[in-house]
């Protein structure tokens, strides 16, 4: 199993919870209102540096993960220049 984090501009949460969707995964949880710093610039929610990310995390079997990653490249194309995503897949053991 893999652990995807998804990080999106928050005006495209709801696009990547679509696109996640679309692809049967109907397990995820979000952290909202990510402030940082990365290749598009600054995003720390303030008048200087505008922009707040969302972070999805959703948790897939290893085939899932490569179908899902395909479609996460394939959005990223259609984004604006300057508007992030990143997505970073980590092994996963479940526990409980």
């Amino acid at each position: 199993m893999k652990m995807l984090m998804i990080v999106c501009p928050e005006n495209r949460q709801e696009e990547v919870r679509a696109l996640i969707a679309q692809h049967d995964v109907h397990s995820y949880s979000e952290i909202p209102n990510v402030l940082g710093e990365g290749k598009t610039g600054k995003h720390l929610g303030t008048h200087t540096w505008p922009g707040k990310s969302v972070l999805v995390f959703t948790v897939v079997a290893s085939a899932k993960k490569d179908e899902l990653v395909q479609a996460l490249k394939e959005y990223h194309e259609s984004l604006l220049a300057g508007e992030g995503l990143r997505v970073f897949a980590l092994p996963v053991e479940s526990i409980l």
